[in-house]
C-alpha cells in the first residue's frame, strides 16, 4: 500500500494571497471576521488549500512570525529513514504581515 504525501501550497502563493486578503479585510468587516474565525476557508476560496492535517490560525494585530510545530508520537515500527521521509516541511514567512 503506497502512502500519499500531503500536498502543501507554495509558500509564496500563500503569502501573496494572504496579503491580498489582509489588505481587503482592512475595509471589509465581514472578511476580517472570516479571516479571524476560519482563515483556511478564506484562503480556500482563493484557491489556496492545505492538507487536512494543517491548522491555519490568525492572530489579530500580531507582528513578527509565529510557528506551531507539532511533534507527533514516534511510531515504533518506523525506522529513521522512513521518519525523515515522512516529516512535513515547514516554511516561514517574515516579509509581510501574516504569520504563515
Amino acid at each position: 500500500m503506497a502512502s500519499s504525501t500531503p500536498q502543501y501550497p507554495n509558500p509564496e502563493t500563500v503569502q501573496e494571497v494572504w496579503g491580498q486578503l489582509a489588505s481587503a479585510a482592512s475595509g471589509d468587516a465581514a472578511l476580517r471576521q472570516q479571516l479571524l474565525s476560519d482563515p483556511a476557508a478564506a484562503l480556500s476560496k482563493k484557491g489556496v488549500t492545505f492538507p487536512s492535517t494543517v491548522r491555519v490560525k490568525t492572530q489579530a494585530g500580531a507582528s513578527g512570525v509565529t510557528m506551531e510545530l507539532p511533534l507527533p508520537n514516534r511510531p515504533a515500527q518506523l525506522g529513521e529513514a522512513r521518519l525523515d521521509a515522512s516529516a512535513p516541511s515547514v516554511a516561514v514567512c517574515s516579509s509581510c504581515c501574516c504569520s504563515c
